[in-house]
């Protein structure tokens, strides 16, 4: 059975980054939570049971032959955490959807759209992304209370529908941590699989236990927590704001030699504004902001990107930020963005 190395006794407590005893750790106090949801951008909340007894699944043209549901994906994902973390039942799916493909049943295919009655309606969404926290499996950093997520992306418009079945099937999927106080997703590229290819939803369990037996919590953890302990200040953080909205319309020979942003200028924007607005990660009195709260800023405007570019922008955000921080510690000085 597959498993990951974070676990330290029955109860599943996180290794604490520090490696306190237990006795020295300070008791758990409730966390104020933001009533977000970890994407908003073009989407909706659906509930498994809904999307399991409602919504059709999509075949393949040339020979009827069903897809790979969401449902199953979902169900697959769940399967391989409970396995993985030896959990007594099957952890439940946060789930958001985006772009439906709406449709009607024969005998309604005269009526008018207000017309139709609930059960002549037929409906599936061709993105949909989803999040599994995982019990107990936590840590902090700067007072956030961090959570064990697993979940996955799937958008049936990178899948050939108009052939036969056969080539395998594209999935996204990814274990980090989610911020408890704003629902954040904090993703490396050692916790995603940014292209998976199925056959099967058995093939598509065994990729997911995989990626998670191959996922070094602690290792991330002590990453993110490093950002803690370097400071942007106010004409800083202006510098970056500018070249980002630069880098968009840079020549592309001159842009390639640069690292990459793929945050649009929207979301640049959004961050400016929360640099000085967030409740939970604006700059400080001094006019300085740290690097942790920056990479939340970024995170937090990742939630307004499209389902199928948000696992890409959040690896993005998390490199971007490292590399900040290399540049901070003079390892990276040509660091464009700050040079």
């Amino acid at each position: 059975m597959p498993s990951v190395n974070l676990l330290t006794s029955d109860k599943m407590e996180l290794l604490r980054i520090d490696r306190l005893p237990i006795h020295h750790r300070a008791p758990e106090t409730p966390v104020l939570e933001m009533s977000s949801a970890f994407i908003e951008a073009n989407t909706e909340t659906v509930e498994f049971r809904e999307m399991r007894d409602q919504h059709v699944i999509p075949v393949y043209l040339k020979d009827n032959e069903p897809a790979i549901s969401h449902c199953e994906f979902v169900e697959a994902v769940s399967l391989a955490a409970q396995e993985s973390f030896g959990l007594a039942h099957l952890p439940d799916a946060s789930i958001r959807v985006s772009h439906p493909v709406k449709g009607r049943v024969y005998e309604a295919r005269h009526k008018k759209a207000q017309e139709l009655l609930n059960h002549e309606k037929t409906i599936y969404f061709e993105r949909m992304a989803f999040m599994i926290t995982i019990p107990g499996v936590r840590d902090e950093i700067s007072g956030n209370m961090l959570e064990l997520t697993i979940g996955g992306v799937k958008a049936f418009h990178l899948d050939n529908l108009n052939s036969c079945k056969g080539s395998p099937e594209h999935f996204k999927v990814f274990i980090g941590f989610k911020n408890r106080v704003c629902t954040n997703l904090c993703v490396s590229t050692d916790g995603v699989k940014l292209d998976l290819k199925a056959r099967s939803v058995e093939d598509l369990f065994q990729q997911v236990c995989e990626l998670i037996s191959g996922f070094d919590a602690v290792r991330f953890l002590r990453n993110l927590s490093l950002f803690t302990a370097y400071e942007l200040e106010e004409r800083q953080f202006a510098q970056i704001i500018g070249r980002s909205r630069m880098y968009q319309f840079l020549p592309k020979p001159l842009r390639s030699e640069i690292p990459e942003l793929l945050i649009n200028d929207t979301q640049v924007s959004r961050i400016a504004e929360h640099f000085y607005h967030d409740p939970n990660f604006s700059r400080s009195q001094s006019g300085t902001i740290d690097l942790w709260r920056f990479f939340n800023l970024l995170t937090g405007a990742n939630k307004q990107s499209y389902i199928d570019k948000y696992l890409e922008r959040g690896v993005n955000g998390y490199d971007f930020t490292e590399q900040i921080r290399l540049a901070l510690d003079s390892t990276h000085p040509d660091f464009w963005y700050l040079s």
